[in-house]
């Protein structure tokens, strides 16, 4: 299969490793494609690098790894008409920095960035997901107390289905579907609390776990 990510940062990166140890060819959108050399080493030949527009056309689905204050701007850059019917993770998180730090959350309820994501791309299928954990753990979930659960949130089930398969064949527990996209919204709100606890405590290897019974 052929991924496109857009978004050069070590979100990206790490999950183009994933993708790729998958066996799924994986190009790299961004602005700067020398800034990616040492990582398309690590890839080898089936990880590359393009601009924004080649990276989605090329990507059967489409992973959005941009900052927050960059996604408006990379979706037009990469072409609305490149995103149409194509599968799109979000793993963005709508956040403030105006403050200084931990951020606050930039969104409401009924206003999460999956939504806004969605509202920009009416024609993909965007699934909120990998957005609640660090970049090392996206594709790497087991912690020594435990593997934990990756939560999701999206309009189309068959996207979800595609979404959940990757995190599987990646080692997490489960995969928990809250529901529609306007769920994505619970997804930000739970990457602020991972954000906050990790600033407090100078830790950023934890990951969330529902436990049933």
């Amino acid at each position: 299969m052929k991924i496109g990510i857009i978004g050069s940062g070590v979100v990206g990166q790490q999950l183009g490793l994933g993708f790729i140890k998958l066996g799924h060819e994986v190009i790299i959108g961004t602005r700067d494609v020398s800034k990616l050399s040492e990582w398309k080493k690590t890839a080898g030949e089936k990880g590359s690098a393009s601009g924004l527009k080649e990276c989605a056309e090329f990507g059967e689905i489409i992973v959005l790894a941009t900052s927050w204050a960059g996604t408006e701007n990379a979706i037009s850059l990469a072409g609305k008409e490149n995103f149409k019917g194509k599968t799109v993770i979000d793993v963005t998180n709508p956040l403030d920095f105006s403050s200084g730090t931990p951020p606050k959350l930039a969104a409401s309820f009924g206003n999460s960035g999956g939504e806004q994501v969605q509202n920009r791309l009416p024609e993909a299928k965007v699934v909120k997901a990998f957005n609640i954990i660090n970049a090392y753990t996206m594709c790497n979930p087991g912690r020594e107390e435990g593997v934990p659960d990756m939560f999701i949130a999206g309009n189309d089930k068959d996207a979800k289905k595609i979404v959940s398969s990757f995190a599987e064949k990646w080692g997490w527990a489960s995969v928990i579907d809250l529901g529609d996209i306007s769920q994505a919204f619970w997804l930000e709100a739970l990457a602020i609390l991972w954000i906050n606890y990790a600033f407090q405590t100078n830790q950023w290897s934890h990951a969330f776990k529902l436990l049933r019974k």
